[in-house]
């Protein structure tokens, strides 16, 4: 019967990667087919068996229970030490602490940054989402190519979470649910919820089931990248009065990518709105200080400082920086609370979606794992912060700039990622008052300290 489940599916996913995206009539016949209902049975009684066998620890880890094809499916096992650790309350900087309402919500973006890869897609609960269904683990599959892999795995999540809803509908039909009556599969949808205290939780994860990339690389990237930019990044927050952990928004908003730029014009690694950007910083078709990490930090601090006097409360603040602060000063102001663990759980309101609500909990997060980041990324090799002497060139052409201080074009192109490709192709005149970054003279002056509120 094995054999003729794995035949049978490995049939179904190549049929399955030739549909296109409309073929929800298809998707529905698979969710509800026997053949996927008996491997997802049989996926559970794999995973009763590893539970039973395996020695736990106090961390929520994946364990493999089944696959296709070059797709391995993973359940998070958690033993109960780790369940109630992930529901405590916790410190992630001297000034900064999880609240425990939002523990589990954090230790979720904790492990999308740190435990699970660019291959592991985790099918889980928007409403709830550290309630994880299943791990997609597509490793094997890192030959096709990123794009063509997704593609793949598209219809296949598709019918797994087709799958799920109509379990979590079934739940949230069926009044006084007695355990011994439900399958395998049934009973361990039924234990992930039981945490939850909302009468409602069964049918609010029915229909908000969504898939999570893992960001393990992404993070890894940008932690070394950052640590060229974070002393100066930090010294300009801690200049502002703010705290310096939150520099690290721009782990949220970039991983410290230099060349991110959003759909709506938000440019650099704090993702700085153009409106904003000319508020604090030179932002024309030559010249976008938005895209050097450590002047656009200044508009960033500025904007979470403005935040704070807005608002009166760090939650609220950082949450505006993605929410806006009209829109977050209106969500405190119709549900009449400030405390973000209320707003979060419990304010619905139409605009404050999913990335609104989850980041203030993915900042902590990425705290969490920056915090450990020596265990977490033993193998990255960390950049040297960058050493640079600020010049005053506004009003010098670029000619000039380049002989006085006799620096090349690509030098200066690295040193100051603001300056745009055409302006250095075509040369022009430095903006007035514009400070330009060149190498430093004394290079043999210390660095700044990397991090240094992390041990």
């Amino acid at each position: 019967m094995k054999t003729f489940l794995s035949i049978f599916m490995a049939a179904t996913l190549i049929s399955m990667l030739s549909f296109k995206a409309g073929t929800h009539e298809f998707l529905a016949k698979q969710a509800t087919s026997q053949v996927l209902v008996e491997q997802m049975e049989g996926e559970n009684v794999t995973f009763d068996r590893l539970l039973n066998q395996a020695n736990m620890s106090d961390e929520c880890l994946p364990i493999r229970v089944g696959g296709l094809v070059q797709i391995d499916v993973e359940y998070l096992a958690c033993s109960a030490a780790a369940k109630d650790r992930d529901g405590e309350a916790f410190s992630v900087s001297d000034d900064l602490e999880v609240p425990a309402g939002l523990a589990r919500r954090v230790n979720f973006w904790r492990r999308v940054y740190s435990l699970w890869s660019k291959d592991q897609d985790v099918l889980h609960i928007a409403e709830f989402p550290e309630v994880v269904l299943e791990i997609h683990n597509s490793s094997r599959m890192a030959g096709i190519g990123d794009k063509s892999r997704t593609n793949a795995m598209k219809p296949w999540l598709e019918a797994r979470r087709q799958r799920y809803k109509q379990i979590l509908i079934s739940l949230a039909a069926t009044p006084n649910i007695d355990s011994s009556k439900l399958s395998g599969t049934e009973l361990r949808v039924f234990k992930l919820f039981s945490h939850i205290e909302n009468k409602n939780k069964f049918k609010l994860a029915a229909f908000s089931i969504r898939v999570q990339r893992g960001q393990r690389e992404f993070i890894a990237k940008g932690l070394q990248t950052s640590a060229k930019y974070l002393p100066h990044v930090e010294a300009e927050f801690k200049a502002q009065g703010l705290m310096p952990e939150l520099a690290r928004i721009a782990f949220i908003e970039s991983s410290f990518n230099l060349q991110a730029l959003s759909k709506v014009g938000a440019s650099g690694v704090y993702q700085v709105m153009p409106d904003t950007g000319r508020d604090y910083l030179v932002v024309t078709p030559e010249i976008d200080e938005r895209n050097d990490p450590i002047k656009a930090s200044r508009a960033a601090a500025k904007l979470l400082a403005m935040n704070y006097k807005i608002v009166g409360s760090w939650p609220l603040a950082i949450t505006a920086y993605n929410h806006g602060i009209g829109g977050i000063s209106r969500a405190a102001r119709e549900y009449g609370s400030k405390d973000i663990v209320a707003l979060v759980n419990h304010y619905d309101g139409a605009n404050f979606g999913f990335a609104s609500k989850n980041f203030y909990s993915g900042f902590l997060g990425m705290l969490a794992t920056l915090k450990n980041s020596p265990k977490v990324f033993p193998d990255v090799i960390i950049a040297e912060p960058l050493r640079f002497d600020l010049v005053r060139v506004g009003g010098m052409s670029l000619l000039d700039v380049k002989v006085r201080y006799k620096v090349s074009t690509a030098t200066l192109a690295a040193y100051n990622p603001d300056i745009g490709r055409s302006f250095l192709r075509n040369g022009g005149t430095f903006p007035t008052r514009y400070m330009a970054k060149i190498p430093a003279k004394n290079t043999a002056a210390p660095a700044a300290s990397l991090v240094t509120w992390m041990p």
